[in-house]
C-alpha cells in the first residue's frame, strides 16, 4: 500500500499511497488528492516532517476525520506530503526530508508549513490537497505557489486525527486549483459547531497598515482584489486596524506556549532530531514565564473583540497574504534568517489566526508574473459566503 521513497520530482511527497480508492459515490468520485503528513491514515506512519516522530506516535489504526469524510465523498488519496517540521515554520524548508520545489521557480521557497501539499497542487500532481493553518501555513504557500488556499473559521473543520501544534489556532485548510473545486471540498468538510447568523458581505476594508509590511507585489495583489470588488459594485474603503503588531505579539507568545505544551513530553523524554530553526523556536517557548503567557492571553481576548466590532458580521478585509513573492532559497542559510522571515510574514497573517477568522487566498498574478495572492478575511462563520465572493473576484480578474 505504501512506498516510503516515491519517485517525486517536486520532492513534495513523504509517502505514496497505492491501491486506495474512495469508498463513496459523492461529488469527488475519482478525484485524486494528497494530505499533509500531519493527517493520520490507517496503516501509514505519520511523520509530521520529523524522522523520529512516527516512532513516538505509533502507526494509526484509523483515518483522520477529514480523510474519512473525503473517502466517503469518493475522493482518492494518493499520498502524504512533506512539510515544515512539526508544522512549526513558514518557509517550507525541511532539513530531514528535503524541501518541496516551488513549481513556478525552484530557486524560491515554497512557503510553509504545508509546503508539500501546496506544491502538489501547484505542480499539477493533484487538483486539491489538505494542509493545516496555524499562523499562515496554508495561506502563505498558496500565495507563493499561485493556487487557491482556504483557512476556515477556527473549529469549523474537525481536526480529529491531525497532529496538533497550537490547538487554539490550528485549522484544517484546503488548497485547490480552482475556486469551484475549493468550494466543493469546503462544503463537504465544514461542520460548524454552532450556527452563526451572518449578514450578507457587503463592504470591503483595505487594511492600509498591512501595506506597510508589503513589497510592491503584495500591494499590487491587494489593489487588484480591491479594484475587482469595486467594479463588482461593493463599497470599499481604506482603514487602519492598528492591531497588527499587537496580534503578532499575542500570538507569538500564546502559540509558542501551546506548541511547547503539545510537544514537551516527546522532546524532553525522547530528545528527537530537530532542525535548527524549529529547535530554536522550542527553546524560546520553553523559557516563557506564566505572567508573559497570561498577559498575551488577555491581550488576545481584547484584540478579538476589537476586530469583531470592526467587521460587524458584514465586512471583509483585503490584505496581502505575505509581503510579496516567494523569497529565494539561498537567503535561508541560517536559522536566524528563517525566524526573521517568519516574523515579517506573521505580522500579516496573525490577525486572522488570533481571531479565528476565515480567509480565502485568491491567485492574482498574471501568467508572466511570479505568483502572489490577495487575501479576503471574513467574519467568523462566513466561510462559504467568503469563498463565493472570492470566486466572483477571480472570475472578474480573469475577464480583464
Amino acid at each position: 500500500m505504501v512506498s516510503e521513497k516515491p519517485v517525486d520530482l517536486s520532492n513534495c511527497l513523504i509517502a505514496h499511497i497505492r491501491d486506495r480508492t474512495g469508498s463513496g459515490h459523492g461529488p469527488l468520485r475519482g478525484v485524486k488528492y494528497v494530505v499533509k503528513d500531519l493527517f493520520d491514515v490507517a496503516g501509514v506512519p505519520t511523520t509530521a516532517g520529523n524522522p523520529d516522530f512516527a516512532r513516538y506516535r505509533g502507526i494509526p489504526s484509523i483515518d483522520a476525520w477529514a480523510v474519512s469524510t473525503l473517502d466517503e465523498a469518493g475522493a482518492e488519496l494518493i499520498g502524504k506530503t512533506n512539510l515544515h517540521e512539526l508544522a512549526y515554520g513558514i518557509t517550507g524548508i525541511n532539513p530531514h526530508f528535503g524541501t518541496p520545489k516551488n513549481p513556478r521557480d525552484p530557486a524560491r521557497i515554497p512557503g510553509g508549513s504545508s509546503s508539500g501539499s501546496a506544491v502538489a497542487v501547484g505542480a499539477g500532481l493533484v487538483p486539491f490537497a489538505l494542509g493545516t493553518d496555524t499562523g499562515g501555513s496554508v495561506r502563505v504557500p498558496a500565495s507563493f505557489c499561485g493556487i487557491w488556499g482556504f483557512r476556515p473559521t477556527h473549529g469549523y473543520i474537525p481536526s480529529d486525527g491531525v497532529v496538533p501544534l497550537a490547538p487554539s489556532f490550528d485549522t484544517v485548510g484546503i488548497f485547490a486549483r480552482s475556486g469551484e473545486l475549493l468550494k466543493i471540498v469546503a462544503q463537504l468538510l465544514l461542520r460548524p459547531p454552532v450556527e452563526r447568523p451572518v449578514k450578507k458581505l457587503d463592504r470591503a476594508l483595505v487594511v492600509r497598515d498591512a501595506l506597510d509590511y508589503a513589497d510592491l507585489e503584495g500591494r499590487v495583489a491587494v489593489a487588484r482584489v480591491r479594484d475587482a470588488l469595486r467594479e463588482l459594485g461593493m463599497p470599499t474603503e481604506d482603514v487602519e486596524v492598528g492591531v497588527l503588531d499587537a496580534c503578532y505579539g499575542s500570538q507569538r507568545v500564546v502559540q509558542a506556549a501551546e506548541a511547547w505544551g503539545t510537544h514537551q513530553d516527546w522532546i524532553t523524554r525522547h530528545r528527537p532530531r530537530l532542525g535548527a530553526d524549529v529547535a530554536q523556536l522550542f527553546q524560546r517557548a520553553a523559557q516563557l514565564e506564566a505572567g508573559e503567557i497570561g498577559r498575551a492571553s488577555g491581550a488576545r481576548s481584547a484584540l478579538m473583540r476589537k476586530v469583531e466590532a470592526m467587521l460587524e458580521d458584514r465586512s471583509v478585509l483585503i490584505m496581502p497574504v505575505a509581503p510579496g513573492v516567494a523569497p529565494k532559497l539561498s537567503l535561508f542559510d541560517t536559522p536566524e534568517a528563517s525566524v526573521k522571515a517568519r516574523e515579517r510574514i506573521l505580522r500579516l497573517t496573525n490577525l486572522a489566526s488570533l481571531c479565528g477568522l476565515p480567509v480565502v487566498v485568491i491567485p492574482t498574478a498574471k501568467e508572466d508574473e511570479l505568483p502572489v495572492g490577495g487575501a479576503l478575511v471574513g467574519p467568523a462563520g462566513a466561510d462559504l459566503q467568503l469563498i463565493e465572493l472570492a470566486q466572483k473576484v477571480a472570475d472578474h480578474l480573469n475577464q480583464r
